[in-house]
């Protein structure tokens, strides 16, 4: 089962990994959707796409927990907060949408359903829901209103993605001898991180200065240090569970 896993983790990695590193500011400003419509749609499409986003988290946790845990019981877990984020991404958005929300939401659960009897095949299946997750978050518009909700969601949005990052990285150092990919993973953690510098305040500053830090020292170990690599980045990850949870009302 493992070598099964690591080869088709590795395919993935490398097919999908960078859909959504941002080419220069993640968030671009922009001034239309003034008017409340304009303005409860954008926030509406923000709030799916951070849904989306975790749902894409939960996902890449299951695929921890099958890949480098052996633990089915956390995959099943995981696989629960997906389907629960996608079933809450479809309140967010048009019928039409929803409609494909509700079947993601449907193989998510039959996923979970096989994972006892099939583990192997629900691995490889994961790498297909996580794809689908990222072509919905493609379809949306990367701007922010110039309101001070917006700009929280859009952050938000942000640590999401940094976080997905950070467990890819932690996926992508089972199968990398050299370290490379993990490093790339962290890197595109960091460009993540930083699209959300302009306009903090002081204490946002000094947080991501912290987590850019454990980063940085946790890059060098995935290139210098391989054996220590696999626990190094398994805490950044956890810290950055945290740091979502933490920065809320920054």
């Amino acid at each position: 089962m493992k070598n099964v896993l690591i080869a088709t983790t590795m395919v993935f990695a490398l097919g999908a990994g960078f859909a959504l590193v941002p080419a220069t500011t993640v968030l671009a400003q922009t001034t239309g959707a003034s008017t409340e419509v304009g303005q409860k749609n954008w926030l509406d499409e923000i709030n799916t796409r951070i849904d989306l986003a975790q749902a894409k988290v939960a996902l890449l946790r299951a695929r921890i927990a099958l890949e480098i845990e052996d633990s089915p019981e956390r995959a099943s877990q995981a696989m629960a907060d997906a389907k629960a984020r996608i079933l809450q991404a479809k309140e967010t958005t048009t019928a039409e949408v929803g409609e494909q929300m509700q079947a993601l939401a449907d193989e998510v659960q039959d996923a979970q359903d096989a994972l006892a009897a099939a583990p192997d095949q629900v691995a490889k299946k994961i790498d297909g829901l996580i794809t689908a997750a990222e072509t919905h978050l493609s379809e949306y518009e990367q701007a922010v209103l110039e309101t001070d909700e917006a700009k929280l969601l859009a952050r938000r949005y942000a640590q999401v993605e940094a976080q997905a990052a950070l467990l890819r990285a932690q996926i992508a150092q089972k199968v990398d001898e050299t370290g490379e990919l993990a490093a790339a993973y962290l890197d595109e953690a960091r460009v993540w991180y930083n699209s959300t510098k302009e306009h903090a305040s002081s204490e946002w500053q000094a947080s991501l200065s912290k987590i850019s830090a454990e980063i940085d020292a946790a890059r060098d170990i995935a290139l210098k240090k391989r054996g220590e690599a696999g626990a190094a980045i398994s805490d950044l990850t956890k810290r950055a569970a945290d740091f979502v949870k933490e920065s809320q009302g920054q």
